[in-house]
């Protein structure tokens, strides 16, 4: 719940997605997330976009197979969804923010 307050209407959210889903008590026992429970983060705070980083080495980054298979279990709940990779850039866009409540301050 505080995650989803923290993120709540972002632009952009980053998130760890540890685990997949199939690796549930792992992730739970690590204090990790997986790629769904970012989804849910994402979708539950009404973010624009979400991308997963810190993804366990066990997912292959090789073949690429393991982080479709976690892209693939985000975007079934929030569908725009990335995977991060090493020295990424990302534009976000700058909104016009004049009927937010805080939009003086």
């Amino acid at each position: 719940a505080e995650m989803v307050e923290l993120a709540s209407d972002a632009d952009l959210l980053i998130h760890e997605a540890t685990f997949a889903e199939s690796e549930r008590s792992l992730a739970d026992r690590a204090s990790h997330s997986t790629a769904s429970d970012a989804a849910r983060v994402a979708e539950a705070a009404r973010v624009r976009r979400l991308i997963l980083t810190h993804i366990s080495p066990r997912y292959d980054a090789e073949s690429g197979a393991g982080l479709e298979m976690l892209l693939g279990e985000a975007r079934a709940l929030f569908p725009d969804t990335e995977v991060a990779h090493d020295f990424m850039r990302v534009e976000v866009p700058r909104r016009d923010h004049s009927d937010h409540p805080h939009a003086d301050e």
